[in-house]
C-alpha cells in the first residue's frame, strides 16, 4: 500500500465513523418517532428495523474501521469506500430482515393482548421467561463463539476475505450472521423493558457494543448472564405482586418523558 493510501484510509476512517454513528443516531430518532403512528404490521416492521439499525451498527465499527485498512492492503485497485459501503449495506439488510421479522412477530402478539402500546410484554410470566432464556444461552458455546467473531476483527477477516464489492457483500453477509447470532435474545429483551423505555433501551444498546468491542470480555458475557437470570427468577417469582419491579420504575421513568 502506497504512502498516499495509507493518508486517504487515515483521512476517510472519521468519515465512515462519523456517518455510521449518524445514521444510528437518525435510526433512534425515527424509532421513537414511528411510535406515534397507528399500530399495525408496516409499523412494528418499521420500529424494529430502526431499532436494530440505531443498536447494531455502532457496535460494527470496529469491524468496519479493520475491513477498510484490510481491503485497501489487499485490493488497492478498487475503492474503499465503495468496499466499506457494501459490507455495510449486507450487514443492515440482514439486521433489518431481523428487524421486520420481530416486527411482524410483535404485531401477533399485540393483536392477542401479549405487548401493549408501549411495546412492552404485558405478561410478567412471560417477560420472566424471556428474561430466563436471555441469560441462559449467555452461557452457551454458540453465544461465546459468535461473539468471539465479533470481538477480533482481523482474525475474523483474514479467515473469511473475499476479494471485490461482491466478495465484500459476502463478507458482510458472514458477519451480520454472526453478529445475529451473538445478539438476537439480547435485542428481543427490549420487550421486556419496553421499546419507548429510554433508559433500558440504553441499557442493552451499552451491553452489546461492549460484549462485541471489549477484548477478553467473555467474564462480562457471563455476568450479564448471571444478571439477567436473577432479573428473571425475581420477575417471575413476584408477577402476581405490583410491589416489586425495578423494570416499571424504567417504563415509569420513559413514560414520564414521553
Amino acid at each position: 500500500m502506497t504512502r498516499a493510501a495509507t493518508i486517504a484510509t487515515a483521512d476517510s476512517v472519521p468519515v465512515v465513523v462519523g456517518a455510521i454513528m449518524g445514521v444510528a443516531m437518525i435510526a433512534w430518532l425515527g424509532m421513537f418517532w414511528m411510535h406515534g403512528i397507528r399500530p399495525g404490521y408496516a409499523q412494528y416492521a418499521l420500529v424494529w428495523s430502526a431499532m436494530t439499525i440505531g443498536m447494531m451498527t455502532p457496535s460494527a465499527v470496529p469491524m468496519v474501521v479493520t475491513y477498510m485498512r484490510v481491503s485497501v492492503r489487499a485490493q488497492a485497485h478498487l475503492s474503499p469506500l465503495w468496499c466499506v459501503a457494501a459490507f455495510i449495506a449486507a450487514y443492515v439488510i440482514l439486521w433489518v430482515a431481523f428487524g421486520v421479522a420481530a416486527g411482524v412477530l410483535q404485531a401477533g402478539m399485540h393483536a392477542l393482548y401479549l405487548v401493549d402500546d408501549h411495546m412492552q410484554l404485558a405478561i410478567r410470566p412471560l417477560g420472566a421467561a424471556l428474561l430466563i432464556a436471555a441469560a441462559l444461552y449467555q452461557l452457551t458455546p454458540l453465544k461465546h463463539v459468535c461473539v468471539s467473531k465479533c470481538r477480533s476483527p482481523l482474525g475474523f477477516l483474514l479467515g473469511r476475505f473475499r476479494e471485490g464489492y461482491s466478495g465484500s457483500f459476502i463478507l458482510g453477509l458472514h458477519h451480520g450472521a454472526f453478529c445475529i447470532g451473538c445478539c438476537w435474545l439480547l435485542m428481543l429483551l427490549a420487550w421486556v423493558g419496553g421499546m419507548m423505555n429510554i433508559a433500558w433501551m440504553a441499557a442493552l444498546s451499552l451491553l452489546v457494543i461492549a460484549e462485541k468491542c471489549l477484548p477478553q470480555a467473555d467474564w462480562l458475557v457471563n455476568a450479564a448472564g448471571g444478571v439477567l437470570l436473577v432479573a428473571g427468577l425475581a420477575l417471575l417469582l413476584t408477577s402476581g405482586s405490583d410491589d416489586f419491579l425495578a423494570l416499571d420504575a424504567l417504563s415509569s421513568l420513559c413514560h414520564a418523558l414521553l
